[in-house]
């Protein structure tokens, strides 16, 4: 009986060294018909990661995960490898890496391993929680809606909340304008999303949106680790009620009333052109839900550390101030972009699994010119952070806050600027974010004749969903009394 089992052993063991063997020469003539050598190590020595996983650690703690990926950079190259618990991982800040990843060897990567785990609970069938044939119907389903920006862009609608947070701003004493910001794009989004705001900034707000909202930044939280238990399943509870709503309106082919009005024409809702194609609750479900989760913090970040830098920069927001009003006056506009989304980006890391071995470009070698392989199951983290600080790129002031760099800035260079990715992964939305953004932007400028910065602590970051400043966004804004 024993020789049995040891030859059993045997067998196995001898099987499984020639299917490796077999899998190392395969991987050997992958590697040489693409001319990959090895990419600088991290840790080498550290078959596990365990030093990684404790180095990482102590700077999230200590509020130094960003400084230290720049710094890891500067150090190793634009691409390199590390261990974290036992899996090899590469890292690369390399524009010509990332349009490989995202776009020439699209099809080699998928994203969902690396975030389905937090997002599917809350949205199952959302486009950030499948891969395949599901994320592509999730795609043109988004695709199809926010294909002309013009056409879903309500500004009457996002005009009364303006003027609510506008009203909310204290004359002569600082405030925390990255609140007010969160409630207004809440409050805006809901409405296009579900095509029902939750009255952030009202004092009338229902107890039932009080209790979404709540239930809402809960799950953004913790992303919705306890399933359908807990916030998750109010949240999905608030958006079927107005998905029931929506479905029946649809049958009836009109558009539903809000607060006692019919909808004016002009309005839109993602809510009423998601039930053009289809009228399943689940798939309606987390389509909103999905720009619920995404699209409410982005946005809110990007205006927040907009106004971070602007109250630090008299300069820039005077001159910015006045090129609005030399373009659009007084009068709520009907379009404007500001650009600050390169230096403090909403999302400072992405990463991608690979579906099959694959390589990359540039990061091999001593000299960091040669491809590198990268191995089915193998991850690869890119960072928006550290290519959006490229001295090469964006000159040698590339962390300074200089609107004007943009005057300058040729396509070429525009290679290594990624907010929202590139490829088909780029986000649909991000024309309609922009104009929001935007719009709030200029109707701020637009109320207030000078801003002071009200604490002296530097920005400090705060990992979410999306980034944003540790300490929120302290300000005294001076009301132009002319307007």
């Amino acid at each position: 009986m024993l020789a049995i089992l040891i030859g059993v052993v045997a067998i196995v063991v001898l099987t499984l060294g020639v299917q490796e063997r077999k899998r190392y020469r395969v991987l050997q003539d992958f590697a040489k018909q693409h001319g990959c050598k090895p990419a600088p190590s991290e840790n080498p020595y550290d078959l596990f990661g365990i030093n990684k996983i404790i180095s990482s650690t102590w700077h999230l703690l200590n509020k130094s995960t960003l400084q230290n990926t720049i710094d890891a950079f500067e150090k190793y190259g634009e691409t390199y490898a590390s261990r974290i618990a036992a899996q090899r991982v590469f890292f690369t800040c390399s524009p010509r890496n990332i349009k490989h990843i995202l776009v020439q060897r699209f099809v080699d990567y998928d994203s969902s391993e690396v975030r389905a785990h937090l997002f599917r609970p809350i949205t199952e069938r959302g486009i950030f929680a499948v891969d395949g044939q599901q994320w592509r119907i999730a795609r043109n389903l988004y695709r199809g809606q926010f294909s002309n920006t013009r056409s879903i862009v309500d500004l009457k609608m996002e005009e009364k909340h303006v003027k609510l947070i506008l009203s909310c701003i204290p004359v002569g004493q600082s405030f925390d304008l990255q609140t007010l910001f969160l409630n207004l794009i809440l409050d805006i989004t809901t409405e296009f999303a579900i095509w029902d705001s939750v009255d952030s900034q009202s004092p009338t707000q229902t107890e039932e949106k009080n209790h979404f909202v709540s239930s809402l930044l809960t799950v953004k939280r913790v992303m919705a680790r306890d399933g359908f238990l807990g916030p998750a399943a109010a949240c999905h509870r608030f958006a079927e009620k107005r998905i029931a709503t929506a479905i029946e309106l649809r049958k009836l082919q009109q558009p539903p009333e809000k607060d006692g009005e019919e909808r004016k024409p002009q309005g839109y809702s993602l809510l009423e052109g998601l039930t053009e194609n289809s009228t399943n609750v689940i798939d309606l479900r987390d389509g909103a839900t999905t720009i619920l989760v995404a699209g409410i913090d982005s946005v809110a970040s990007l205006l927040s550390t907009a106004f971070f830098l602007l109250g630090r920069n008299d300069k820039v927001f005077q001159k910015l101030r006045q090129s609005v009003l030399d373009a659009v006056g007084t009068e709520p506009p009907a379009f404007e972009q500001l650009k600050t989304l390169r230096v403090y980006p909403p999302v400072p890391f992405n990463a991608r699994t690979a579906n099959k071995d694959t390589w990359l470009p540039t990061g091999g070698g001593p000299d960091g010119n040669s491809a590198v392989l990268v191995k089915k199951g193998q991850r690869v983290i890119f960072s928006s952070w550290a290519i959006h600080r490229s001295f090469q790129t964006f000159g040698d002031d590339a962390h300074d806050f200089r609107p004007d760099r943009w005057e300058h800035l040729t396509a070429e260079s525009l290679l290594g600027y990624l907010p929202f990715n590139i490829g088909p992964r780029a986000c649909p939305g991000q024309q309609y974010a922009l104009m929001e953004a935007s719009y709030v932007a200029v109707r701020i400028l637009q109320t207030f004749s000078a801003i002071k910065n009200c604490d002296p602590r530097p920005w400090t970051e705060h990992f979410g969903l999306n980034l944003s400043n540790e300490n929120g966004v302290q300000l005294e804004l001076v009301r132009d009394e002319k307007t």
